[in-house]
């Protein structure tokens, strides 16, 4: 189906760090991939470069073949371009459907259409708290679930999950699993930062693995999991003994 984003060559320094450094690769539309690595390697930096928080130093990032390394954040939303923070940060004063609204505003400025929308998000996306629930009265995985939803509703084609699972129990993990799964099912394509590596071997297609901001191995799951320079920088023997 072709890629959706792709980085040539991209690094980013911040002073004397440099915390990407020369990352090249492509994410093929309509996949799930993973993105892993010890804390530090520049998974979230990364993420920021491809939704356009900041330019990187250096290299280029092109979007469904168009050259936006300079872009705006508001300009690649709207060329559907979603994504979610490590910290969960909902409107907590405002309930979980009005969290989900505000997505849908980037769209729309009638707020019978954006509730309409919000409505459905909520059906889809399977919570557990009721629709007119404070947002800052949530449990953990509600919250998480709420992140996903308000990146939802702004309808797009290309989602970026930053720890979404962070936090959850192994129950509330499968239900993400599952939530992204269906998410693909509707043809949009997500990226995946996530430490529990058995959780991310069972959800992605591809996984990437960072180390100290380069690219260290990419592949199947298989293809990682029996990766010689994967087992010695970050998955340990022990997980390749389990596999």
């Amino acid at each position: 189906m072709g890629e959706i984003i792709r980085l040539e060559h991209v690094s980013k320094k911040f002073g004397g760090l440099v915390a990407v450094d020369d990352f090249s690769g492509e994410i093929e539309t309509g996949s799930i991939v993973g993105l892993i690595g010890p804390n530090g390697a520049g998974k979230t930096t990364l993420f920021n470069m491809m939704s356009c928080t900041y330019p990187p130093t250096s290299g280029k990032i092109f979007y469904k073949g168009v050259d936006v390394t300079k872009a705006r954040t508001d300009t690649m939303a709207a060329r559907g371009l979603a994504r979610t923070f490590q910290v969960t940060k909902p409107f907590g004063d405002m309930t979980v459907v009005e969290n989900f609204m505000v997505g849908a505003f980037l769209h729309t400025k009638d707020r019978a259409t954006a509730r309409k929308q919000a409505e459905e998000i909520y059906d889809y996306i399977g919570m557990s708290c009721g629709r007119d629930k404070p947002a800052n009265e949530t449990t953990t995985v509600d919250r998480k679930k709420l992140e996903i939803g308000r990146a939802l509703a702004t309808k797009p084609e290309l989602l970026l999950l930053d720890e979404v699972m962070a936090g959850c129990n192994p129950q509330e993990k499968l239900e993400l699993v599952e939530t992204c799964r269906k998410i693909q099912k509707c043809g949009i394509t997500l990226v995946v930062i996530e430490h529990d590596i058995k959780t991310i071997m069972t959800l992605c297609e591809k996984i990437v693995i960072l180390h100290r901001g380069a690219k260290l191995t990419e592949g199947t799951p298989e293809q990682v999991a029996n990766d010689p320079r994967a087992i010695s920088a970050y998955l340990g023997e022990d997980y390749h003994a389990g596999c």
